[in-house]
């Protein structure tokens, strides 16, 4: 997938320059994030209302496991402050090395949820900024210094999406049309191929800047908690 002059304003990746702890994202251009939860932690949820901290698998288009994510959270923030929660995502590699953070604060605005991305932990590489609209789901991905690089456009509410995929495009800063999009983040109503039953697809420039592919996956694990979390 190719850059459009649309999105001329996002910086290609220099790989001798690369963060050493995300060169494994440098020729990707697809993820394929699955949630993981235990028959234990379902029928505790459903019989006694506590959640479990979030797991999550993120896959590549041949179905090789590039990440883990773990929550770090405490049992009343979970159950009690719901999909309003402050959260600490941990991002481990295939060598059990935490190499990406995604830190949230608690918002008592449903309409400013924001996320930091850290690479490494204490290192910020970005920012996901929700933007205020009456029924859209909207986003803004900053850089390290809170410049805005694109955004992400959703065409409906998520908890209308039943019965087909539910699609987050990735538009330019100008506002360019869906229609011409430089890529997306899927919640997929059926998936075929290595990496069926993914709960999430995000595809991407390869050419994306690694941080900005980074900052993606935070995006994506953002939405999961605002629009899908009390769904599953």
């Amino acid at each position: 997938m190719e850059l459009s002059e649309d999105t001329a304003m996002i910086p290609c990746p220099d790989p001798y320059h690369c963060p050493s702890q995300l060169e494994t994202l440098t020729l990707i251009d697809q993820l394929f994030v699955y949630k993981e939860k235990t028959l234990e932690e379902s029928l505790v949820e459903g019989c006694c209302g506590i959640k479990s901290n979030n797991r999550y698998e993120v896959k590549d288009d041949i179905g090789n496991k590039v990440f883990t994510i773990l929550e770090d959270n405490d049992c009343c923030n979970r159950t009690y402050c719901a999909a309003a929660r402050s959260f600490i995502m941990n991002v481990f590699n295939d060598s059990n090395q935490e190499i990406i953070r995604l830190v949230r604060p608690f918002v008592c605005n449903c309409c400013k949820n924001e996320l930091e991305v850290q690479s490494p932990p204490g290192v910020t590489i970005g920012y996901v900024q929700q933007n205020c609209h009456v029924c859209l789901p909207k986003f803004t991905i900053e850089n390290e210094r809170g410049e805005p690089a694109f955004k992400i456009a959703g065409s409906f509410l998520p908890s209308m999406s039943y019965c087909t995929d539910a699609n987050f495009e990735l538009v330019s800063l100008n506002g360019a049309a869906i229609d011409r999009s430089f890529g997306k983040i899927v919640r997929p109503f059926s998936c075929c191929g290595p990496n069926a039953d993914a709960d999430f697809v995000l595809r991407f420039p390869r050419s994306l800047e690694v941080k900005m592919k980074a900052t993606l996956l935070g995006a994506c694990i953002l939405i999961d908690c605002i629009y899908y979390e009390e769904l599953q």
